[in-house]
C-alpha cells in the first residue's frame, strides 16, 4: 500500500504542475503587463530562476527515487516509470522557467540599457 500512496502523491504533484498555478506575484505580474520597468523584468526573472532550481531539485529527488526502487519492488514498472514521467515533466517545466528568466533577463537589461543612454 505504502508504494500505492507514493504513486498518487506523485500524479497529485504532476497535476498541480499543470493546473494554473502562477509563478510570478499577481502584483508583479500585473506591473509587467501595464508598464513593466527594468526592475520588475529583472525581479521576474530572478522569481523564475528561482523556480527552475527548486523544480530541478525536485527532479532530481524522484530520479532518486527511482534508482532506490528495487527490482522486485515494482515488478512491472508503474512506479518507476510514473517517478521517471515526474522528473521529465519537473525538468520540462524548469527548462521552461529558465527560458522565462533568460527572456525577462535581457529586457530589463535592454530597458536599463535605454534608460542610461536617455540621461
Amino acid at each position: 500500500m505504502r508504494s500505492h500512496k507514493t504513486l498518487i502523491d506523485v500524479l497529485a504533484r504532476l497535476l498541480n504542475l499543470k493546473g494554473g498555478s502562477r509563478v510570478l506575484p499577481s502584483t508583479l505580474e500585473e506591473r509587467l503587463a501595464t508598464s513593466g520597468s527594468a526592475d520588475d523584468h529583472l525581479a521576474a526573472a530572478k522569481v523564475y530562476q528561482d523556480k527552475a532550481r527548486e523544480l530541478e531539485a525536485e527532479a532530481a529527488e524522484f530520479e532518486t527515487a527511482v534508482s532506490k526502487i528495487g527490482p522486485y519492488e515494482d515488478t512491472k514498472g508503474f512506479h518507476k516509470g510514473a517517478l521517471t514521467t515526474a522528473a521529465q515533466e519537473k525538468r520540462h517545466r524548469a527548462q521552461q522557467m529558465q527560458e522565462l528568466s533568460a527572456a525577462r533577463l535581457e529586457k530589463g537589461r535592454s530597458l536599463q540599457g535605454t534608460a542610461r543612454s536617455k540621461q
